[in-house]
């Protein structure tokens, strides 16, 4: 059965340390979970982009964020993703 997705509020993940020379993506050092497909807003509910994977130890890891416009504004920005619930249709 398809899942419907209920939006919930923001939290943090983490502050973008830098951008990726080779990719472009944004690197956040990981504060809280978040899952590949994510979107990722500011400050503002602005959507920044999708989390596109995650690397680094277990007990310490990183996110890199694929942005959706120029990612040289948003070093050392705060990023969140939205909770979100799964819940089965009927």
């Amino acid at each position: 059965m398809p899942y419907r997705e209920e939006q919930r509020k923001p939290h943090s993940i983490g502050s973008v340390m830098h951008v990726s020379k080779s990719t472009g993506q944004l690197i956040v050092r990981a504060k809280e979970e978040a899952s590949i497909g994510d979107f990722v807003y500011d400050s503002k509910r602005k959507r920044v982009g999708v989390v596109f994977d995650f690397f680094g130890p277990v007990d310490g890891p990183y996110i890199a964020v694929k942005p959706h416009s120029d990612p040289a504004g948003f070093v050392g920005a705060e990023l969140y993703v939205e909770e979100r619930r799964r819940e089965r249709r009927r």
